[in-house]
This record gives C-alpha cells, sequence and structure tokens, in this order.
C-alpha cells in the first residue's frame, strides 16, 4: 500500500518488498521506517508518546544515536521537541534496564527523525546509517557534483540499461557513470553495502542473508567517462574505486569540444554541463560553449540519445536541438531541468 505528500511517499508490504526496495531504490534520499504517526498539543503530549514506543528494540548501550527535528505548529520549538524526545528515548531505555547509548550528534548508528506539522507527530527511525542517496562511495565531490538520486534520475530519463554504451564528456566527479556501474556491478542492489553496515536494518531482518554475488567487468567498456580537468578526472577515479567499479569505468582527460565518436555501438551521452551560477563562468563563454558541442554532438553522434542536466534554462537552446521528454527539479537550490533529445540520423 503506497501514499505521498510533501514529506515523501508512505508504503507498507511484506518484509521481502521492503527489503528490494531498500536494497535497489534509485531515486530516495531516505528510508525510514515510521514509528508513530500521532496527535500531539503540546510537548508533554510528544513525551508520553514516544516514552511508549520500544525504543529497546532498536538501540542499546553499543549503538549511538542522534535525532533529526524539524517540527513547527503545534511543537514550535524544534530544539525543545528535540530534547523532550531524548528524554523519553533514554527514560524508557532506563525503566527497561536496558544500559544507556551514546548521543552522537553527527556520526551515529542510529538517526531518529522527528516531523511535526499541525497537531500531527511522526518519529521514524532511518533504516540505513547515513542517506541512502549518498551510497558511501565519495570521497571528493569536485565542482558542482551531481547528486546521487539525480543522476539516476539522468540515466533514467535517457533509457540507459546495462550493457549499453554510455559517455559522459563533462564527467566531473564521475557520478553518472559510478552510479551506472553499480547498476551493472551489483545486479541492481546499488545500496547494498550500505544496508550491509546498518544496525537498524540488522535488526529488524536479522536472518537476511546478502547477495555476494557482483557482475564481472566487461570485456570491452562500454562506460566512458572525459573531462577536460585532470583533478576532476583524478577524483572520478579515486570515488570509482571506492565504489568497487573502477573496472568498469574508463576515465581520460579529453576537451569535450574535442570528443569523437570512436564507438563501436550508438549509446547514450549523459553529461552536467557547466552553467554560470553554480561555476561562476562568464555566460557569453557558456552560450558559444552550448553551441560548439551542440555542432559535435549533430555532427559526431547521429542515431544516438543526449541527455543533460541544466540549471540555466536559457542555455539550451544554444543547442539547436529539439527535447523529446524533461523533468524538471531543483540542483543545488537552483531550478534545474534534465531534458533528454534524440539526436536524428542525417537523411
Amino acid at each position: 500500500m503506497e501514499s505521498s505528500n510533501r514529506g515523501g511517499v508512505f508504503f507498507s508490504g511484506k518484509k521481502e518488498a521492503v527489503i528490494s526496495f531498500c536494497l535497489s531504490t534509485k531515486f530516495a534520499s531516505k528510508v525510514s521506517l515510521q514509528l508513530l504517526n500521532e496527535n500531539a498539543k503540546s510537548y508533554d503530549d510528544l513525551y508520553m508518546l514516544a516514552k511508549n514506543i520500544p525504543w529497546e528494540n532498536f538501540i542499546s548501550g553499543d549503538i549511538s544515536f542522534r535525532i533529526d527535528s524539524s517540527t513547527k505548529d503545534n511543537l514550535s520549538n524544534s530544539m525543545f521537541a528535540k530534547h523532550r524526545l531524548k528524554d523519553a528515548i533514554l527514560d524508557r531505555l532506563r525503566e527497561k534496564k536496558v544500559p544507556l547509548p551514546e548521543i552522537e550528534p553527527r556520526d551515529s548508528d542510529i538517526t531518529v527523525l522527528l516531523r511535526s506539522h499541525t497537531d500531527r507527530v511522526s518519529i521514524e527511525i532511518s533504516l540505513s546509517g547515513e542517506s541512502v542517496g549518498r551510497r558511501g562511495y565519495r570521497i571528493e565531490a569536485g565542482n558542482a557534483p551531481v547528486r546521487e538520486p539525480i543522476a539516476e534520475a539522468m540515466l533514467t530519463l535517457s533509457d540507459w540499461k546495462e550493457g549499453n554504451t554510455l559517455v559522459d564528456p563533462m564527467c566531473g566527479s564521475g557520478t553518472v557513470l559510478i552510479e551506472a556501474a553499480l547498476r551493472e556491478r551489483l545486479n541492481g542492489e546499488i545500496n547494498r553495502y550500505l544496508f550491509y553496515d546498518s544496525k537498524v536494518f540488522a535488526k529488524l531482518f536479522p536472518t537476511y542473508i546478502f547477495s555476494k554475488e557482483k557482475a564481472d567487468p566487461p570485456k570491452t567498456p562500454h562506460l566512458f567517462g572525459y573531462d577536460i580537468d585532470v583533478e576532476a578526472i583524478r577524483i572520478a577515479k579515486e570515488n570509482a574505486y571506492e565504489a568497487g567499479v573502477e573496472d568498469f569505468i574508463s576515465f581520460e582527460v579529453l576537451d569535450a569540444l574535442k570528443l569523437k565518436n570512436v564507438f563501436e555501438q550508438n549509446g547514450h551521452i549523459i553529461t552536467n554541463p557547466p552553467y554560470g551560477e553554480r561555476l561562476g563562468k562568464p555566460i557569453e563563454d557558456l552560450r558559444e560553449f552550448y553551441f560548439q558541442f551542440g555542432k559535435v554532438l549533430k555532427n559526431e553522434f547521429q542515431g544516438w540519445k543526449f541527455t543533460v542536466l541544466c540549471g540555466d534554462l536559457s542555455l539550451l537552446g544554444k543547442f539547436g536541438l529539439k527535447s523529446s521528454k524533461e523533468l524538471i527539479l531543483r540542483h543545488a537550490n537552483l531550478k534545474a531541468k534534465i531534458v533528454d533529445y534524440e539526436l536524428k540520423k542525417k537523411t
């Protein structure tokens, strides 16, 4: 069963379905178990409701926790609400004679989420140790990185499938290519390692055995990353190594305007080119760059798919291409758009 609101998507299902979702979700930034969703008119109501939750099933002396709080209306003071929830958790553990845990404000084993709106309060517990959207492999981000869920949205809008040729001519720290490689390497279980280390996941599903199956690197490379910045390529290689997919991707230093179609089959070009507000490039230089790169695409990659993320929508017309589909979203606090193009063959 599924429902949604501005706070996310809520669903319930069998254990197997929940596990499958956790391991394979591409777009979620967080996956949480909702422990409580009730009316609370005061901080005392919050305390009493929270104290009835069986925290001893999740938290003990050897498992640290933190609370992320965002409350309003009846619980207008988020910091005080956070303290009342902390008191409720610790008092419950004392009553159950459970050794008290450490409270770590940043690097904790478990994250408890407190949210409220009008007279409704929700308490959730994160199923992963850190944000699912981070996957856990990024050592360095480089300049203006693409977040992992947005990279997955780019792959999905492009209709890229495992085994297809994929080229990112402005790959930066390599996120788009690493996400594609993780799909291939882990047979779609792109969050496997993240949940393997999760204390909450282990408590909820103590008998679950994680798959150790991994696909071998392809004999012929089909994932290619290029960037004009030597440092960006260094970072991308390190991130790919950390993700365990360094043998799946070929990285090279190259100016995108010198990109040639040396690939054996049609494929997908998926990229996040620079745009002024994020990297401070002169807008006239960017307009010329987009125009020249559009010429590269039309001359070299007829029959391919081209998918781009851009936060300056005025630049997209400089490609001189007609879009086939698009998705509006926010990226780095900017209104952005993922646009997909089909590069027609000349007749």
